[in-house]
């Protein structure tokens, strides 16, 4: 008689595991994988992983088998039940119960085909999905080449050079021109961001040749009580070179 690798209800028991297969009057093994898959029929979904765990830590336990061989022989049971219901008489009156335990295995196994890390599965199925997730990956990757070239249009070879030590002098023309105002009343321009400022001066410009680090960009434009820093970077009276004054256009 062959072995089950399933924990099967003692005869007769009280206090039985509601994952232990068989009636009160106990289980024959030729009969295990029906009641295997008989819990399945009736079961949620989350307690997929339970039940399988359940049957498995068993058989480990027990010596019976390993778990990549307990793997196969759930998933043999699972796929010959699913071909069984497949073949009946789609106009039998027991069609709907069969359309219903068809959905419940094909959910089981989804979750045992989560658990495949041997590629245990039918070879046919395992190479249809590597092709599948091959395919993904290269429209994924044709995908972020196309980003990429689009990205490259904004990269430049030659940074635009400050004069050394005048970067705060920069900033603080930049500062001005955000709060310059049109005469409709709105902003010339208007960030919601003020990371923005620190990564376009980053990536354009340098302290006279040299990169300038974001982090110390950032220190510049940090949130501020009234019109004192509360933190970071202030630019120094000294510093302040320049002044932009709005024009305007009515006065020739």
């Amino acid at each position: 008689m062959k072995t089950s690798y399933f924990k099967v209800r003692r005869p007769f028991s009280f206090s039985s595991n509601p994952y232990d297969l068989g009636t009160f009057m106990g289980l024959s093994h030729n009969y295990d994988d029906n009641h295997f898959v008989l819990k399945i029929y009736s079961m949620d979904e989350k307690k997929f992983v339970d039940y399988y765990s359940y049957h498995l830590n068993y058989a480990l336990k027990n010596d019976l088998t390993s778990e990549e061989n307990f793997f196969r022989h759930v998933w043999q049971i699972v796929q010959n039940r699913i071909k069984h219901y497949e073949i009946q008489n789609p106009f039998s009156q027991s069609h709907a119960i069969h359309r219903n335990n068809i959905e419940k295995l094909q959910q089981f196994q989804k979750y045992l085909k989560s658990i495949d890390v041997w590629d245990a599965r039918p070879f046919h199925l395992v190479i249809e999905e590597k092709e599948i997730r091959i395919q993904k990956q290269k429209e994924l990757i044709e995908e972020l080449q196309a980003r990429l070239n689009e990205l490259k249009v904004f990269e430049v070879s030659e940074k635009i050079r400050i004069e050394e030590g005048y970067v705060a002098t920069f900033i603080d023309l930049l500062k001005q021109i955000e709060k310059l105002e049109l005469p409709s009343g709105r902003k010339l321009i208007m960030s919601d961001h003020q990371i923005v400022y620190p990564r376009m001066i980053g990536k354009y410009f340098s302290d006279a040749g040299d990169d300038i680090p974001v982090e110390t960009l950032r220190n510049y434009y940090v949130r501020k009580n009234d019109d004192v820093t509360s933190k970071g970077t202030e630019i120094k009276p000294g510093q302040k070179f320049f002044k932009i004054v709005p024009v305007d256009p009515n006065k020739k």
